[in-house]
Order: structure tokens, then sequence, then C-alpha cells
């Protein structure tokens, strides 16, 4: 490790000297003239001031919107800024013998026409793309003021979601969830219920982190999924001081919600808060099963379930602002959801040279789910090097839960199944500590190095309770009952550089984590009589990416990285879940941890018309953990999981955006992946093609109205065991707005392409002497109204975040990070 280190330090450090000689940097930072926020991916071109016809050289903006690039030759020269939907900036500069030149803030306007018909302002890019994530920018699709954030990520490249809300990231279902740049355990555990209660309309920029820098924790093989909380309104103009908000509502055929978000400034300091809330009720979701085993015995099953899910959403963010180097900042949040789900059930069996039975079962489920979050975060700034920073993070979470389930049953007596009524009573609560600790600084002109360390202490609490009806009362049992303690310590270090030579940007880094594991159960487990085991490992995590600008509309990149994926509570833990009287389902203590490879090919175009990217991608896995089914001696089918799966898979996904006229937007974002695996263990192996296509187009009609309308399509996909069927949507949209966009009017609509217009899945799996096939209904068709007003006057009074903070994200760039001095604003 110390040696690759010192290698990479001194082929970095050799370049950076060699194409330092006689170079003149230029330097600035593009923002948003409203809410001061940076520009990623911003094209900045220059010329000649004696001939602004041809560019002499380009850049693109970092995630921050800072931009730099070296001169060797001595002159009179110009910046142009010319962003699809954004006022043309233009500054002209003089380069003589000082080494570098400050152009300081450009604040960026939105293109506006004057028309007889009003005023209509340009479409806004949906999608930025680099070379190891991609941006897309809920706040300025029109669908988000009457969707869930689930709705959203149907449209979001390296995205799928399938037709029962599964979610996969650039291919996998292990990915983890941030909020605002920190992890969020909870959301990562309940990702397809959080999203699918949570308003589109409170979050502003939903990033898909596939190649995520050592400066990420090593966890999640798909890569990260960061949810950026929405902190920006319209209307109104820019103040020193004051307050603005926006309060909106609304309401479907399936529930109703509201939110408010509101933010202020008072000198040099800031507060924000947002709250959102929202009830959702499913109708009736039904599901056939059936289930052939090789012995004769079958089981066939008809269910209909209904749910009801509120949700609470709120967090408070302040910054204060000490002085020019120095500046602290916190954020408390609070997520609360709960369940109410009901099922009745039909199941006949036949057991073989015995007879034909029939039961049936009634389920009802209560589960509270609960999320508190803290944060705090100081950055000091170095005075006569702004780029240089150090920042100081805490971060604490805990998600106490409650989950209650009682079944009955009722018909005949089955021999050989226990038919007798049980309910669970199970409290749980994850909690952890996090302390950070992050250095970035630029080595020259061409070179930045970071580097950081990290603690994470965890604690995982159950106590489930298992209770039979013993003719009077629940009475309980103590042989499927489970009390535990799961302890989580990982120390983290990494060390990155990243390097930009003309049109080259490099970067290279390595990141260690080491977890100690233990646990500790009552009653104790049969391989651990004196209910403990402990596990510690380490892991080394490199990443490695370059970027090549072909020209100043396209560029290239390569990037490759490892990610693994521990094997959390759920997978470990042993309790046995007794609520099918046909099935168990379990965990496994003798998990490993899993470690993906991922290979990314990445190419870009954008003009001011059209938008293209295509990411063609090769992941393997050598020990995937997966669940896995066999009969055992009584017919019981048991369910548990194993580090049991190969898989490989090659992946082609291609985003492309169209804007004939400022008032219309195409989009096509699709993927085309095969997928090969296997389980020796199983001594089973499958593969096959899987995809999915989005289709969708955005109108700005007559008298300023906004349509949109979208159709979705996915193909079936691929499990080691069988396949899933695909599935096919529509939706349709159209949004008015008054008074300077304070008042904002939506209507939407979604419908299923299936027969009766309802969501229609299938899939069946092949185990080892048993065959299931399973079709779901599910009634998605829907009509969302919702409405908005923004108050008080907009200002840039959003609390700051520091540079580096827990869980900070890290991309490739073709430009040097860089601090600007000053204000300017051009047109």
């Amino acid at each position: 490790m110390k040696k690759i280190i010192i290698l990479l330090v001194s082929v970095f450090a050799a370049t950076a000297a060699f194409a330092q000689n006689n170079e003149v940097v230029v330097k600035g930072v593009v923002l948003d003239s409203l809410t001061r926020e940076g520009e990623p991916a911003a094209v900045i071109e220059f010329y000649e001031m004696a001939d602004t016809d041809k560019a002499v050289a380009f850049t693109t903006t970092d995630v921050d919107g800072n931009f730099s690039h070296s001169f060797t030759l001595k002159g009179d020269y110009c910046l142009r800024f010319n962003n699809l939907g954004r006022k043309v900036i233009k500054r002209c500069f003089t380069i003589g013998d000082e080494p570098v030149i400050d152009l300081g803030e450009i604040l960026a306007q939105d293109q506006v026409e004057t028309l007889q018909a009003g005023t209509v302002t340009a479409m806004r890019p949906l999608v930025k793309m680099e070379v190891d994530k991609m941006i897309y920018n809920v706040a300025e699709d029109v669908d988000a003021k009457t969707s869930t954030v689930l709705d959203m990520l149907r449209k979001v490249p390296m995205v799928s979601v399938d037709g029962q809300d599964n979610i996969t990231v650039n291919g996998s279902s292990s990915f983890q969830v941030y909020v605002d740049g920190k992890p969020n355990q909870m959301m990562s555990q309940n990702a397809s219920m959080v999203f699918k209660m949570m308003p589109a309309s409170s979050v502003k920029n939903i990033e898909v982190v596939t190649n995520p820098g050592v400066r990420y924790d090593a966890e999640g093989v798909g890569g990260v999924l960061n949810i950026t909380t929405n902190k920006e309104v319209t209307g109104g103009q820019s103040v020193a001081d004051g307050i603005y908000g926006t309060l909106q509502a609304q309401a479907s055929t399936r529930g109703f919600g509201g939110g408010l978000f509101t933010s202020m400034q008072k000198g040099k300091f800031a507060l924000s808060a947002n709250v959102n809330g929202m009830m959702q009720n499913s109708p009736a979701t039904t599901m056939d099963m059936e289930r052939i085993q090789d012995n004769g015995f079958s089981t066939s099953t008809h269910s209909e379930t209904n749910m009801k899910t509120p949700m609470l959403m709120a967090n408070v963010s302040a910054s204060y602002d000490i002085d020019a180097q120095n500046l602290i900042s916190a954020t408390v949040g609070l997520m609360r959801f709960n369940m109410n789900q009901s099922g009745l059930s039909t199941t006949d069996m036949v057991i073989p040279g015995i007879s034909q039975y029939s039961y049936t079962g009634l389920t009802s489920t209560t589960m509270s789910n609960n999320m508190i979050s803290a944060s705090a975060d100081y950055q000091h700034l170095w005075a006569d090097e702004p780029a240089r920073s150090f920042t100081l993070s805490y971060q604490f979470n805990g998600s106490p839960a409650v989950n209650n389930t009682l079944n009955t049953f009722g018909g005949a007596v089955v021999p050989g199944f226990d038919l007798t009524d049980r309910k669970s009573d199970g409290t749980s609560n994850s909690m952890d500590h996090t302390i950070q600790a992050d250095f970035t600084t630029p080595l020259g002109t061409s070179l930045t190095l970071s580097t950081g360390a990290k603690f994470i202490y965890r604690h995982n609490f159950s106590d489930q309770s298992d209770f039979h009806w013993d003719g009077t009362d629940y009475v309980l049992n103590p042989a499927s009952s489970l009390k535990y303690d799961f302890y989580n310590r990982i120390g983290a270090a990494y060390t990155e550089l990243s390097g930009n030579f003309g049109n080259f940007g490099v970067k290279a880094g390595a990141r260690y984590e080491h977890t100690w594991q233990t646990y500790t159960s009552v009653p104790p487990l049969a391989t651990s009589p004196d209910g403990r085991f402990d596990v510690n490992y380490g892991a080394l995590v490199p990443t490695a990416s370059v970027q090549y600008n072909i020209s100043m509309t396209q560029n290239i990149g390569l990037s490759y990285n490892l990610r693994v994926s521990r094997p959390g509570i759920t997978y470990l833990n042993p309790y046995v879940d007794t609520t099918n009287p046909t099935a168990l389902t379990y965990g496994n203590t003798d998990l490993d941890v899993e470690r993906g490879h991922n290979l990314s090919l990445v190419y870009s175009i954008y003009t001011p018309k059209v938008m293209l990217n295509a990411t063609l991608r090769q992941s393997y896995t050598g020990n995937g953990i997966s669940s896995y089914s066999f009969f055992d001696d009584n017919n019981i089918l048991n369910t548990t999981y194993g580090n049991i799966v190969t898989t490989s898979s090659t992946g082609l996904n291609a985003f492309l955006m169209i804007n004939p006229t400022n008032k219309t937007r195409i989009m096509i974002n699709g993927g085309l992946t095969y997928s090969d695996i296997s389980s020796a263990q199983l001594n089973q192996h499958n593969n096959g093609w899987s995809y999915n296509v989005m289709l969708g187009g955005q109108q700005t009609l007559p008298w300023d109205l906004r349509l949109s309308a979208n159709v979705i399509v996915m193909g079936s996909q691929v499990t080691l065991q069988g396949n899933t069927t695909g599935m096919s949507m529509a939706t349709l949209g159209l949004t008015k707005t008054f008074f300077d966009d304070r008042l904002s009017l939506s209507v939407n609509g979604m419908l299923p392409l299936a027969k009766g217009f309802e969501m229609n899945m299938s899939s069946t799996t092949v185990g080892d002497g048993f065959t299931t096939s399973m079709s779901t209904t599910i009634p998605m068709r829907q009509i969302s109204f919702q409405v908005s007003w923004t108050f008080g006057k907009q200002g840039n009074y959003t609390a700051k975040k520091a540079r580096r903070t827990i869980e900070n994200e890290s991309q490739l760039n073709s430009t040097s990070t860089a601090e600007s001095m000053g204000s300017i604003m051009m047109n």
C-alpha cells in the first residue's frame, strides 16, 4: 500500500512539474445567480480577444462550479459561458507575468424570452453526466410536483424500478442511500417503501454515483444513490437578509399530503427548515401462488392485501460564517413512517396418499419506523490558499422501530402443519455514531491531494417475542423468541490524488476499512453455546479514473472500483419467522462480506440542442449474497441466505436528450444487460438478457402550460432460480404557474399499459425438488393534483455546507478545485 502511494505521488509530481513551466492559471467559479449554488459540468470556452469566432481552449466546471485552465502564451483573452437555458456570459482578461488570474464569481441567469403571449423561460438540462456519476435535476422536471421519489427514479438513468417497486442501481440491488451527502441506514434498508411515500417536490437532485471515490464508504456493490433535498424556490428578488418559503399540498386517488419549506438569513447566520407529510392508501393487491414438489405435494394460495402508510419528514439546517476562513453548520432530521397492513388468504394443499385440505389465514401487521439524525461540521480554509481545506464532522443516527403481527387461521386441520393462531411483538433500534476528518490541498496547479479518516460505532438491537394461542390466551413461546445485540465498529482511512494535465483528468486512490463485529443473543445460538460470536476483517478498496476531453463538447472516461457489501442484520439474524405455517425464514450467521468489481467506459457529447451519454459497464461478483429455498423432511419450505452466487453482467446504458426548441424537450433513457448467474453450491445456472426503456417528452404550450408525457417499458429479469416478467406504464402531466411563478397548479395521471390497466407481474422459481409460479396484480392507476405557493423574498439563505462532510461526494473533473474571490454578473 505504501509503495503504491509513493509511486502515485512520484508520477503525478513529475508530470505536474513538467506541465507547470511558464504556465499561468486562470480560475473562477460559476454560480446560480439566485441560489448561489455551483453550476456543475458547465462548459467554459476561451478565445483570443482579436478572434472570438474560434475557441483556443475550453474546460468544464466541477461539482461546485469551480474551473481553471493553464495558459502558456501571454496576451488578451475572453471567457464565454454558454449553457443551455442560461444567458451568455462573457469576461475578458489579460495574461501577463502573474502566475494566477482569479476571475472571481460568475453569476449565471436563466435565459428568458419576452413574447407577446408573455414570458417564457428556456428549459434547463434535466441530466448532467460525469465519468463517475449522473445528476438528475428533479426540481426542473414538471412531473416532480405531483409524483413521489419512486416515480421519478423510473426516469433516472442507471436506475431501474420494476412493477413490484424493487430498485436496482447500476444493475445491482446492493446500493447505499445517502441524503444530502450523508448515509441513511433506514432508507438503505427500506428504499422502496420510503421513496414510495416521499414527495418528489421535497427533492432537488438525485445523484447516481456509479464510481464512488475513496471518500465514500466501500459499502454498496451497485454504488450510491444520493438524494439532495430541495432548498430552492422561485420568484422574488435577492436581498441581503430576509425569509422566504414554499407551501404545497397534494391529493390523489391513493392518498394526500403536504409540505412546507422555509429559509431565512440574518447577517452571517442562515437557517432552513423542511417539513413534509403524506398518507398513502394502497388498494387491494392480489397474489396467486402455486408450488409443486417432485414428491407430489402441492400448495396453491390466493391472497389479497390492503395497506395504509402515513409518513412524516422534517429537517432543520443552520450555518454560521465565523469569518472568511471558518464555517460551522449543523442539521437535525426526523423521519417517521407507519404501515398498517391487512391480508386475507386461502390455501389449498394436496398431500400424496392422504387427502386434499384447505384453510384460510388472516394477517394483520402494524409497523412503526422512525429515524432521528443529527450532524455537525466545522470547516477551515487557508487564507493564502483557498483551495486548501480541513473539515471535521460528526453524525448520529437512530432508527427505533416497532413491528407487531397477528395471524389467525380457519378451516381444516392439516396433518404435519401447525395452524395454531399466533402473534409476534418486536422492537428494534439501530444507533450509530460517526466521526470523520478530511483534508484537501492543491499540489501545484495541476494536482490535488485528498486524505481522511473515519470511525463508525453502530449498535443494532432487537427483541422479538412470539406467542401461540392455547385456547384461552396468547402464551409466550420461548423456543421461537429471540433477543440480540449486534455491534459494528468500522475504522477507515483513505488517500486520493487527482490531476488535470491538458485534456486529461486522472484520479487514483485507495481506502482501507477494518470491521469488528460482535453478536450476542438470548437464547444462545446452537453454534455458539455462550450466545456470542465475534468477526473481524479488513478490506482494501482501490479506485481509479481517467477522463479525456476529445473536444469542447465531447469527453470519454474509463473508471474502475471495488465495492463491498457487508451482510446486515437482516441476513445474519438467526431468528426463525414462523408467520407462514408452510414456510420458515431465517438468517445465516456465517455470511462473508460480498465483493464486487466494476469497470465502466463512459462517453458524453453535449451541445445546446443535444445531450448524449453512453456507459458500457462490466461487473463481477464472485461471492454474492443471495436467498435460496429448500424443503426439509417435514415438507416445510426453508428460506435463508448464503454466499452462493457468482454473477457476471455486461450492460450498456444510454441517455439521449434533444431540445428542438426552447419549449420542447425529448428524452430517451434505456439499458440493455446480459447477466450470467451461477451457484456451485446449489448446482444451478441461469443467464439471459434484460432491458428497460423510457421515452419522455415535455412541451411548453400556449399560455405557458407545461405538458409532460412518458412511457416506461421493462423487460423480463433473470434470477438464479428463474425469472420475472416485465411491465409497462404511461404517465401524463400538466402544470400552470401564476403570479411570477409563485402559484403553481399541477395534475398528473399514471396508467399501467396492461390488461385491465393494472400492473400484472409473474415469476417462476425452480429449486431443488420444487417449482413455484407466482402471479401478482397491483392496481397502480392514479390521478394526482398539486398546488404550491411561494412567499417572501428569495435570496441565498440556504444553510451552507462544509466542502467535505461525512461521506462527501467525489468525482473526476477536467479542472482543478479553486476557491474564487469577488463577484461579477454579466449578460
